[in-house]
């Protein structure tokens, strides 16, 4: 029953995604096609969707079409998230300081994900959405993870995570990783250059806050970063001390 659940939840995840991806109405074949479920399963998922208020069809076209009471609930979500809720001030000034984008990210089994994305204001810039997954040895957020760990644990989960090339930069030796991240820590801020995402470059720095480890990134493109770099490390390690000290 526990796995039938599983996949229902992440068929109507899927669906939404779909719509996000393609929005406009869509006929239950179309959506068949799309989440790679068979007819009668998304038959039983659209009506599911529609009984709940979250799905509406045209009779005259058989086309569904997401309601905004998903945005709603999102939007109630997200405005009382007690974490992202801590960090939003912190993260709107390291933005305008740096003029970059910021992310705040926690560490979610064998990888990283966004709570929060601040995009720069900059028309080229980096672009992330909250709820990515990034990889932990490539991205600076992951580093960080990696990096503030224990000799042992960190020793344990890089023998379980394939070191594959992300871009033709990533660091795939784990030897090398690991003296990387040991002279990281002493400076207290983890770097990637182009490794995660080709022609970006970010910074991350660790925040705890009621004992759980998040990490905060200022990214974008390699030569902006690289010309201010000393601003933005110095940027980030304040706003981070600034935010533990607050919360202490």
């Amino acid at each position: 029953m526990a796995e039938t659940d599983n996949k229902s939840a992440i068929r109507a995840i899927r669906l939404f995604e779909e719509f996000a991806r393609a929005p406009e109405p869509q006929t239950l074949s179309e959506i068949s096609k799309r989440i790679g479920s068979p007819l009668s399963t998304c038959h039983n998922l659209i009506k599911a969707l529609q009984d709940t208020g979250y799905l509406y069809s045209r009779k005259s076209t058989r086309r569904h079409y997401p309601t905004k009471r998903l945005l709603q609930i999102a939007q109630i979500i997200s405005a009382n998230d007690p974490v992202v809720s801590y960090f939003e001030q912190a993260m709107t000034q390291l933005r305008a300081v740096t003029n970059e984008t910021v992310i705040l990210g926690a560490r979610q089994k064998d990888e990283v994900i966004y709570l929060e994305v601040m995009e720069s204001e900059t028309v080229i810039r980096y672009s992330a959405r909250a709820g990515d997954l990034k990889p932990l040895y490539s991205s600076a957020l992951g580093k960080m993870f990696l990096g503030e760990m224990s000799d042992e644990k960190r020793a344990a989960i890089l023998k379980t995570i394939p070191l594959t090339k992300v871009t033709d930069n990533t660091l795939t030796d784990s030897e090398a990783l690991v003296e990387q991240l040991a002279k990281s820590r002493e400076k207290g801020v983890y770097m990637t250059s182009g490794e995660n995402v080709s022609e970006v470059k970010a910074f991350s720095a660790p925040v705890r806050v009621s004992g759980e480890l998040y990490g905060l990134v200022v990214a974008g493109p390699i030569q902006r970063m690289s010309a201010k770099e000393d601003e933005v490390r110095a940027a980030l390690l304040e706003t981070c001390s600034a935010i533990e000290e607050e919360l202490a």
